[in-house]
């Protein structure tokens, strides 16, 4: 199909999606609008004319939305109707950013289908599941949509949202089953979703899951020799965090049903984490520092900080 694409939100992912249709030359805009305002999404839309609008905003932060439920309500449920809405009426095909955190599994052998029940620890994670069912509320029958279900997305670009970068700073580490969505990955998986116009629900991870004790051990090896990773409970986790963090493995059969080819977690997090390695030494010192300590300051809220992580920048 034709793409012109539109995307609601300004945070990681929809910077990753910017970047990456750039290079293919496909026509791209970040639209400014604001998703809690029905007139914006509709003028956003009628002016770009877009033939995909993807929606990414949302509030992310548990302990934020936690505090202020009545705005992450309006951004991340009432914004997402908002879009959905106004993209049905335009007959526009339409992407939804919701979230593999609104399931938890007991362990690896606990995968979540697409058809299993939420059963969100966050306010944050209810906010993801009433924001599915409001894409879908009161839709005409030929309405388009695709509903992605990333889960801990990370990448090998030094941004304090990536998640790895986040660990680059952790001194403890749980063992516990997790999947993980690779950026660079979900950006293809994307474009090829948009030229088969796949609809429905769609877990969207890479295969297999890893443990965030693991991830440390490949930080190790590949960014901070110095790091000692210490392996904590999840019992231990849960007394340092303000909201409970949950372990979440995602089936990804789906996904895969749909001709989409996907690699292995942990077979892709070594490269990624290399390839980040890679990127922290090629970087300004100064510039590297103001992203380890923002995301050092969120850390602070949550764990132990290592106290080696300042070596990359010094």
């Amino acid at each position: 199909m034709n793409k012109k694409i539109l995307i609601f939100g300004n945070g990681q992912i929809a910077h990753f999606y910017f970047a990456y249709y750039q290079a293919k030359e496909v026509d791209i805009k970040i639209t400014e609008a604001d998703v809690t305002k029905q007139e914006e999404v509709i003028k956003a839309i009628q002016d770009y004319q877009p033939s995909v609008v993807i929606n990414t905003a949302a509030k992310t932060n548990l302990e934020w939305c936690g505090n202020n439920r009545l705005e992450a309500f309006n951004v991340n449920v009432l914004g997402a109707g908002n879009v959905a809405k106004a993209c049905d009426e335009a007959k526009i095909y339409f992407i939804h950013f919701s979230s593999g955190c609104i399931f938890s599994s007991v362990d690896g052998k606990d995968a979540k289908t697409e058809e299993s029940i939420p059963n969100p620890s966050s306010y944050y994670g209810w906010t993801k599941v009433w924001s599915e069912q409001m894409v879908t509320f009161e839709r005409s029958a030929k309405f388009k949509y695709l509903i992605l279900r990333p889960r801990q997305p990370v990448s090998a670009q030094v941004n304090h949202k990536n998640m790895l970068v986040k660990m680059l700073t952790f001194s403890k580490f749980i063992d516990t089953a997790n999947s993980g969505t690779v950026i660079e990955d979900l950006m293809e998986w994307t474009d090829q979703l948009i030229d088969k116009q796949v609809t429905g629900i769609l877990h969207v991870a890479n295969s297999g899951w890893t443990t965030p004790y693991n991830i440390g051990l490949m930080i190790k090896e590949f960014i901070l020799p110095e790091l000692e990773p210490e392996k904590i409970s999840k019992a231990e986790l849960d007394t340092m965090t303000p909201n409970t963090r949950v372990d979440t493995v995602l089936a990804i059969q789906k996904l895969e049903a749909s001709g989409i080819q996907v690699t292995p977690y942990e077979e892709r997090l070594r490269q990624i984490i290399k390839q980040l390695g890679q990127n922290i030494n090629n970087m300004d010192k100064e510039v590297l520092r103001q992203q380890l300590e923002a995301t050092a300051a969120a850390s602070r809220q949550r764990t132990v900080l290592n106290n080696v992580y300042e070596s990359l920048y010094k």
